[in-house]
């Protein structure tokens, strides 16, 4: 049996991937918006904070014509378990749009809601 230390980091990285799989995507608002907590906040560069309160909100800001990238790759991920139930992800991104290469500084934590789904509490992002 994965020790739950083992499979906390697991679903964490397996939620930030799914993340930034809807980032890269044609139409990310509804992908993301699913993997949120109801108070998250979305910190991307050259944008104001996003939530779902937010002005403008994570709906209106996430929809077309808004491409985050085209696609990425993660190095030097890490991954804390802060307790059973939440966790960060911390980890650099180089992310490609059009021809253009891109290497960023990035960071999610995530809680655990008693359904069992993981949810961005905050996710941040920074040139590197």
């Amino acid at each position: 049996m994965v020790p739950i230390h083992d499979r906390i980091r697991n679903d964490l990285l397996l939620n930030e991937r799914a993340l930034w799989t809807a980032l890269t995507s044609a139409d990310p608002g509804p992908a993301v918006k699913e993997l949120c907590h109801p108070e998250c906040s979305l910190i991307f560069s050259k944008m104001p904070i996003l939530g779902f309160e937010s002005d403008p909100s994570m709906d209106e800001a996430l929809r077309p014509p808004f491409h985050h990238f085209d696609g990425y790759s993660f190095q030097n991920v890490s991954t804390i378990v802060i307790d059973l139930m939440a966790g960060s992800v911390t980890y650099e991104v180089q992310a490609h749009r059009r021809n253009r290469e891109y290497n960023i500084l990035a960071s999610t934590t995530w809680g655990q809601g008693s359904d069992g789904e993981w949810k961005i509490i905050c996710h941040q992002e920074s040139p590197a």
